[in-house]
């Protein structure tokens, strides 16, 4: 005797279970999705889409005929309200917290901002795809729905033994980052002195990075007061205009750290500097040494250091943010 499992109707199913592919979020954002996973440029050929805006045509005719009977989205395209309220988060100018650093392997991220928080998430099978999900609007409640994305059983987190947070432009000559790939105690801790890091605790970064050099390794926009680029008649993020803060975080768990290495605007350049990484990339560079007590993931994550000349001329600092 055969049993067929029963088809479930799109109709019947909550938001979270409704899988969408890459060209549904970018009709449904009008463009990408702000932590660049789902719709970014590794996900989606972008210069076709400048030439041909399948948006326009092709891509949201696929998504009516998908999502329009169950209610999703209406004949036009345009998202009911429990939908429209993700997208808007997902597409906010907000902090934007993407796993893992390359663009080509990313797989989950989460978008946190003024008009509220959703994450998106690979969906597996063949049919590939993206699930969203959407954070409670009690801003209490989005430590632990961070966390139901990126599980401590995969990202564990404990509370650094004291809170700690320094930024350093590295001077010529230093490197800190072969002090730890070496496992350098003696270099790490002069290097400390000579530039003002707490020495124990930079060693103790070496010796963790020395056991397990292949760490989770997240990156984060932080886009907040920015704007995104709209000339190619979509919304983009790799040219986004403002004082973007860009964090690539190595995650040091068991002495709940991370280490990153940053971009950010500074004094003399210009609002558009994203747009021209590789000539300002040495001239944004700094690294942030950052050890939190609380133990809570996404507060390490959820936010990026301004550039320390940028913080003694006024700049917001960029210390962890409680969005509860």
């Amino acid at each position: 005797m055969f049993f067929v499992r029963k088809k479930t109707s799109l109709a019947e199913l909550p938001l979270e279970e409704v899988r969408f592919s890459s060209e549904d979020l970018f009709c449904l954002l009008g463009g990408n999705d702000t932590c660049m996973v789902a719709c970014g440029p590794m996900r989606l050929r972008l210069d076709i889409v400048e030439r041909d805006r399948p948006d326009l045509g092709p891509w949201k005719r696929n998504l009516i005929n998908r999502h329009a009977d169950a209610g999703w989205v209406d004949a036009e395209g345009n998202p009911c309200l429990e939908l429209a309220r993700a997208i808007d988060a997902l597409g906010q100018m907000g902090v934007a917290i993407s796993y893992e650093q390359n663009i080509r392997k990313r797989k989950a991220g989460v978008v946190l901002g003024e008009r509220g928080a959703v994450g998106v998430v690979r969906a597996s099978g063949v049919r590939d795809g993206w699930y969203l999900r959407p954070f409670p609007e009690d801003r209490s409640l989005w430590p632990a729905r961070f966390c139901e994305i990126f599980p401590a059983v995969d990202f564990p987190f404990g509370p650094a033994q004291r809170e700690y947070h320094a930024t350093l432009v590295e001077p010529r000559g230093e490197d800190v980052v072969r002090g730890f790939r070496q496992g350098d105690e003696p270099y790490l801790r002069a290097y400390a002195l000579r530039n003002g890091v707490d020495p124990d605790l930079l060693a103790a970064m070496g010796d963790a990075i020395r056991e397990d050099p292949d760490r989770p390794a997240f990156a984060v926009f932080d886009y907040r007061g920015c704007e995104p680029d709209l000339s190619m008649g979509w919304r983009y993020f790799g040219e986004a205009v403002g004082h973007v803060r860009v964090r690539g975080v190595t995650l040091l768990s068991e002495l709940g750290a991370v280490f990153s290495d940053c971009h950010a605007w500074r004094p003399g350049m210009p609002e558009n500097w994203l747009s021209d990484i590789d000539r300002y990339r040495k001239e944004s560079l700094f690294y942030s040494f950052d050890f939190y007590r609380s133990g809570d993931l996404l507060e390490a994550l959820s936010h990026a250091p301004a550039y320390p000349e940028a913080v003694a001329a006024g700049e917001d600092p960029g210390l962890p943010i409680r969005w509860g």
